[in-house]
């Protein structure tokens, strides 16, 4: 009966470690998504830079 207890314990503070760190992205919050199109504001600067 103690053996069970034990995995028992052993497996539930795996699995809550396990939802608490391991359901992250892991990206940088600051880094821009690669999906998305670019800002109008850059756009323009773009142009302006191809132009110059």
């Amino acid at each position: 009966m103690n053996k069970k207890k034990f995995y028992a314990t052993v497996f539930t503070a795996i699995f809550s470690t396990s939802l608490l760190f391991g359901c992250t992205t892991g990206q940088d919050e600051q880094e821009p998504d690669p999906t998305e199109e670019p800002s109008e504001q850059q756009n323009q600067q773009d142009q302006q830079d191809q132009q110059n």
